[in-house]
């Protein structure tokens, strides 16, 4: 049996206090190890450099010798003592949806930024007791234990094994806790901080995305769920876990800015089903201490950040109109990275751990978003099974499909064939679908956003945000900035863009166009003066070298969509829009 107690003594210290007590018939030695990554967020972290004061002892309290034989790894010589107890500190003071955060407010954590595990006991059950601050209250999605007397402050709960433990982060403080169910599966929404939210709004919009997602698959796969809410001053995220999720939001965000809580909302809901039950082979059981590699993250990611906003238009809680522009938006952004020509949503995925959560100044040229254009290949192919089934099948099914055929009692999705196999087993064997899995997701090629449309009577309408007095094409430099202060800096350089064959680096200041001083709302307005084939000689601050950089202009390529009904829809079309986005029950 083992057993973690963590405690909060002096919040404004930051320090979690933790105890593992280990209870062994075994002899030798005891190795425990923190995890270096957190389940849903891809990227090595490091967890383990915020660990002090490490310390170990037997059963009588006599200390016992220990080293470390890696950054996250500790050996504790036990001998033959039949109890160990393991001790230490955790600084937590990052506050983000994927870390652990104390101080005076409230204490906040993931398992894997403060529980060690050890090693070869990782599937039995455990118990954690978490020992607050007095008059505050411990919320979390592990299963309850009856109260100790003794401890009367005490909240004690009980985990399946230590995957469960570190997938239930846990909230303490003195948050509000709104109630609902959803046949008859409590769900709870725990509120730390105050904003401009609307308390009742909230509760029920957050009820009917828990009701859309759970028509979508036919039932909800947990017994209760707890959603943890962050208000926080303009940060924000959410991270999925099996039967709870923690969202973290500006909290002014509830008027003009509400359906950033929503889709957030939907999002991590939606990774109760797909990520968390349905799962790519590799992720789960999980090596803690590395990083595990799939190809498929484009489907879980990708597929939920498209039903996240569509759910939301079933559920009545978008317009249909704010939906298609916000499809429009996906399109451009991705039109907008040049990286597009050289990743594939397969390398995205894989490359996960080294690319999406470290972008740098030229990752808008050398990848993609698997949430991003796998959002839109799973819109693709969702089109493409409603056209070749004249309606009667949808992308819908492929998600069923694949949450039946991979249960999360079993190994997982196949690395290879199985993605594309669901979609023929609910389309049919149709050529098309290989072709779009090996242009779309294999490989690099442009995808056909007019043929997609066009299934639901739709079609694109490009053109520009910031067009010519005269109607005449704009010119563009290719360079996205940045403001530091009062300088205005390039923040990256297109490599399909002027500006980059010319020279132009990430990192220059901003000086002067043609020898006047301008920041960027000056030299966009400047611009507008000029036609394709022109030249402009900016002047740039390149570390403390004054330098002149004369950029050829080019046409500015469209940044702005709207998908507009053709002027003469079929009625397949018409039938096929409806049942696409139709209002669920």
């Amino acid at each position: 049996m083992i057993t973690y107690t963590i405690a909060m003594p002096v919040p404004h210290s930051h320090l979690f206090h933790v105890h593992i007590t280990i209870q062994r018939t075994e002899t030798g030695d005891v190795q425990l190890s923190l995890p270096a990554w957190t389940p849903g967020s891809y990227m090595i972290r490091e967890f383990a450099r915020h660990v002090q004061e490490f310390q170990a002892t037997d059963g009588a309290g006599v200390r016992l010798p220990w080293h470390k034989v890696r950054k996250d790894s500790w050996i504790v010589q036990a001998g033959a003592a039949t109890h160990v107890i393991v001790s230490y500190k955790v600084y937590a003071f990052d506050l983000t949806v994927r870390t652990s955060h104390l101080d005076g407010t409230h204490g906040y954590f993931n398992g894997a930024n403060v529980f060690m595990y050890v090693h070869d006991h990782t599937r039995e059950p455990l118990i954690l007791h978490v020992d607050p601050q007095p008059g505050w209250q411990v919320t979390t999605g592990l299963t309850p234990l009856p109260p100790d007397p003794a401890y009367p402050q005490r909240a004690s709960f009980q985990a399946a094994d230590y995957d469960e433990l570190v997938d239930c982060p846990v909230e303490c403080g003195t948050h509000r806790l709104l109630t609902f169910t959803v046949d008859d599966v409590p769900h709870r929404i725990a509120i730390w901080g105050h904003g401009n939210e609307d308390e009742a709004r909230l509760l029920a919009d957050t009820k009917r995305i828990v009701e859309v997602q759970r028509a979508l698959f036919g039932s909800l796969p947990y017994h209760d769920y707890t959603f943890i809410l962050h208000l926080t001053d303009g940060r924000g995220g959410g991270l999925e876990h099996r039967n709870s999720a923690t969202n973290m939001v500006d909290r002014w965000t509830f008027t003009n800015q509400y359906e950033r809580y929503l889709s957030l909302t939907s999002h991590e809901l939606f990774h109760a089903w797909n990520v968390k039950r349905l799962r790519p082979a590799v992720l789960g059981p999980f090596d803690y201490q590395q990083e595990n590699y799939t190809r498929l993250l484009w489907l879980m990611e990708g597929a939920t950040s498209y039903y996240d906003e569509l759910l939301l238009v079933r559920a009545g809680l978008m317009s249909e109109e704010r939906y298609l522009q916000k499809l429009a938006d996906k399109i451009v952004q991705l039109q907008q990275q040049p990286g597009r020509r050289l990743q594939s949503l397969e390398q995205s995925s894989f490359d996960a751990w080294i690319k999406f959560y470290r972008p740098d100044e030229n990752s808008i040229n050398s990848s993609i978003s698997y949430y991003l254009k796998g959002a839109l290949v799973c819109w693709m192919f969702d089109m493409a099974i409603r056209a070749q089934t004249d309606g009667e099948r949808s992308f819908d099914d492929v998600m069923r499909y694949l949450y039946q055929r991979y249960p999360v009692e079993g190994p997982g999705i196949p690395e290879e064939g199985a993605v594309l196999a669901a979609i023929e087993a609910v389309g049919g064997p149709q050529k098309e679908f290989r072709e779009l899995y090996e242009q779309y997701v294999a490989g690099v090629d442009e995808l056909d956003y007019h043929a997609a449309l066009a299934v639901v009577g739709l079609e694109p309408r490009w053109h520009y945000r910031r067009p010519r007095p005269d109607g005449q094409p704009p010119v563009w430099l290719g360079i996205n900035w940045r403001q530091q202060g009062e300088r205005t800096i390039v923040a990256s350089v297109r490599s399909d863009g002027p500006a980059y064959e010319a020279g132009v680096y990430a990192g220059d200041e901003l000086v002067a166009l043609d020898g006047w001083r301008v920041n960027e709302e000056r030299l966009n307005q400047r611009l507008l003066e000029r036609r394709p084939g022109d030249s402009v000689r900016l002047t740039l601050f390149r570390g403390d070298a004054l330098i002149d950089v004369v950029v050829p202009l080019a046409v500015a390529p469209y940044d702005a969509l709207s998908l507009v009904p053709v002027a003469i829809p079929t009625a397949a079309q018409l039938r096929m829009r409806a049942a696409w986005l139709e209002r669920m029950v």
